[in-house]
C-alpha cells in the first residue's frame, strides 16, 4: 500500500513552519489547515520533495523524497503530482507543449497519438474546447489556467496528489469538476493532501484534517469532530476559513 511518511521534519524560512512534523499518510483525502496560512504553499512543497527541509525526511516506499527528485528519480518523480495555486505554465510554448512537458518526461515510451487521445479526453472532461491547445497560456482566462494546472497532473496519474489551494481563481463549472475528480480519486485510494484557504467544503469532505500551530502537529481528525472543539486555537481558524 503507497504510504508517504514524513519524519520529524522541520523547515525554517523566515519564520518556523514546520517543527519536528511527523504524520504517516496513507491512501486517503488530507486537508492541513495552519495558523500561518501564508507559508501553506510551502508545507506542501516540503511534503512534496519541492523544497530540502532542514531536519528529518519525507520517505516514499523508503526513499527520500527531495533526494529523489534531485537526482530525478523517474520511478518516484512521476508518482507525486503537484497542482500550484498559479502559475506553472511556460508562457513561450503552446498549451499542449506543456501539458506534454511531464508527459513525455515520465514516458517517452508512449506515443505521440496516445498522448493526445489522453490529453483530449480530460480536455473534454474539464470542457475546455481543443482549439486552445494552440494559444499560448497568456492569451487564456485565469480559470482556464488554472484547470490546465489540474489536466497536466492528472495526464501522469501520480499516486499522490499536492493541490495549493485547488478552488482560488477557478469558475464554478471548474471548481464543480475539480471537486469530481477529487472525489472519484478518492474512491481509487490515491493520496490527495491539500490546503485551500477559500473555501471549507474540501475541509468537510476530508478523511484527515491536520491542524499545525506554529509548524508544530496540533492535532488530527476529520473536520466536523474539529468543529465540535472547544479549543480557541481550533475554533478560530474555522471561523477564519468559514468566514472567507
Amino acid at each position: 500500500m503507497q504510504k508517504l511518511e514524513a519524519n520529524n521534519v522541520s523547515y525554517n524560512k523566515e519564520n518556523q513552519i514546520l517543527n519536528d512534523f511527523s504524520f504517516s499518510f496513507d491512501q486517503q483525502l488530507y486537508g492541513i489547515l495552519s495558523d500561518q496560512s501564508e507559508e501553506n504553499t510551502n508545507v506542501l512543497k516540503v511534503l512534496a520533495g519541492l523544497l530540502e527541509p532542514n531536519g528529518g525526511k519525507v520517505l516514499l516506499d523508503g526513499k527520500n523524497v527531495f533526494t529523489s527528485f534531485q537526482k530525478k528519480e523517474r520511478t518516484i518523480r512521476k508518482q507525486i503530482g503537484f497542482v500550484f495555486q498559479y502559475g506553472g505554465l511556460l508562457s513561450n510554448i503552446n498549451v499542449l507543449e506543456n501539458l506534454l512537458v511531464p508527459y513525455d518526461f515520465h514516458f517517452p515510451e508512449i506515443s505521440f497519438e496516445e498522448k493526445k487521445k489522453k490529453i483530449a479526453r480530460l480536455m473534454e472532461i474539464f470542457e475546455l474546447p481543443g482549439k486552445i491547445l494552440t494559444e499560448r497560456p497568456a492569451k487564456l482566462t485565469i480559470s482556464t489556467r488554472k484547470a490546465l494546472l489540474f489536466i497536466r497532473t492528472y495526464l501522469t496519474e501520480p499516486k499522490i496528489i499536492f493541490y495549493d489551494d485547488p478552488f482560488m481563481n477557478c469558475s464554478f463549472q471548474i471548481k464543480r469538476t475539480i471537486l469530481q475528480m477529487i472525489l472519484k480519486l478518492k474512491e481509487e485510494n490515491i493520496i490527495q493532501i491539500f490546503c485551500e484557504s477559500i473555501d471549507a467544503q474540501l475541509y468537510e469532505l476530508a478523511d484527515t484534517v491536520i491542524f499545525l500551530q506554529q509548524g508544530t502537529l496540533y492535532s488530527s481528525n476529520t473536520f466536523n469532530e474539529f468543529k465540535k472543539s472547544k479549543s480557541d486555537f481550533v475554533t478560530g481558524l474555522i471561523s477564519k476559513l468559514l468566514a472567507e
